[in-house]
């Protein structure tokens, strides 16, 4: 018997009307479906309710139900349990979750037959080195930035890759971004767009204070350094794609390197990338 979580994004399934019907269609299926405890309470599914820990390291299979954002946030819980993650679309098309919602039952009947093909989406892992403590092991999908906070002064930093001084920036901040995440905010930053399998890391600046300040590829196995210089009162802000943020001050140095963890993605339609790429960009 198939253990499969479903993870619903509690603002795009309010009345947990699909969460439900797709409940209803795993147990069809002889499947154990694995809810939550918070999500099996609201929705009045107590009996499926799990503790978040059991469902990662326990399904065989996880199901994303919302937009690109929700998978996001999937994605960073499960990539060390090396999951794969179906996504179901309840928006608009997306760049990560190709199945529609009104297809989503057809789309785990091939799952669970094995008509499916994996993506393993290459991850970032950064690191904090914010005096007196160090915070490690910060997971992300799509991109690390590095933001001025409520402050209108501009950031200034140092680059350095594999230790190899690059470019001083002054700018709002910089986005250190996977191939995934090149059609995110590293886009409507000016960034370039990567193929999703490409193992490289774009390194774009956001408003640079100089026109020569330009983004930058390098390889997924180089190491990026940031040193962040920031006034004594004034805050900037690290998040992990756009989704987990902390605010620090001073003088503090943000390393990010490629993760030995990716985030699994399992597609039943063959929607290209450039197929999605040009309704995103409206072609």
């Amino acid at each position: 018997m198939k253990k499969v979580a479903i993870l619903p994004n509690l603002e795009k399934d309010k009345q947990f009307a699909i969460t439900k019907r797709l409940v209803n269609y795993l147990l069809y299926k002889n499947c154990e479906p694995m809810l939550t405890k918070k999500i099996a309470e609201m929705s009045n599914l107590e009996l499926y309710g799990k503790d978040e820990e059991q469902i990662y390291q326990n399904a065989d299979f996880l199901i994303s139900l919302g937009g690109d954002g929700t998978l996001l946030g999937v994605g960073r819980r499960s990539a060390k349990y090396g999951k794969p993650i179906l996504g179901i679309n309840l928006g608009h098309l997306g760049f990560l979750t190709a199945e529609e919602k009104d297809y989503a039952e057809c789309a785990i009947d091939r799952v669970l037959e094995g008509d499916c093909y994996i993506e393993k989406r290459m991850m970032l892992e950064a690191s904090i080195f914010a005096e007196p403590k160090r915070i490690e092991g910060l997971l992300a999908l799509n991109d690390v930035c590095i933001t001025r906070g409520f402050s209108s002064k501009i950031l200034e930093f140092n680059i350095f890759v594999n230790m190899e001084y690059v470019d001083t920036l002054r700018a709002d901040g910089v986005i250190i971004c996977t191939p995934t995440g090149s059609t995110a905010y590293n886009l409507s930053a000016g960034g370039p767009i990567l193929k999703t399998d490409a193992e490289i890391i774009a390194i774009t600046p956001i408003c640079p204070h100089t026109l020569t300040s330009r983004p930058i590829i390098v390889s997924a196995e180089d190491k990026i350094t940031v040193e962040v210089f920031s006034r004594a009162n004034e805050d900037f802000i690290v998040s992990t794609d756009g989704q987990c943020s902390m605010s620090l001050k001073r003088r503090n140095v943000v390393q990010v390197k490629k993760s030995p963890y990716f985030t699994t993605i399992m597609k039943t339609n063959q929607v290209s990338f450039y197929d999605v790429l040009r309704e995103k960009l409206g072609k």
